[in-house]
């Protein structure tokens, strides 16, 4: 992937836990709203992705606010890792 792909995640665990994740590749696909994903370890639902540019962000890439929160998806529901 090519830099111009690059992206910051902001993953924020219910209203307790923040986490930064560096995709300087692009590789990481960007979470949909309502989709289960695994991390950690855990099922988490997003309830909301925003995205935007901060001027001075390691050279304006996109930083994606992923808002999660704890799930108890049912054993049919396939989570993306």
């Amino acid at each position: 992937m090519a830099a111009r792909d690059a992206k910051q995640f902001v993953y924020r665990y219910g209203d307790e836990t923040t986490e930064f994740v560096e995709d300087l590749d692009g590789a990481v696909p960007t979470p949909q709203k309502d989709q289960i994903i695994l991390r950690h370890g855990h099922l988490w639902k997003v309830i909301s992705v925003t995205t935007h540019i901060s001027p001075g962000v390691k050279g304006n890439i996109p930083v994606v606010l992923v808002h999660l929160v704890g799930t108890t998806a049912s054993p049919s529901v396939k989570p993306v890792a």
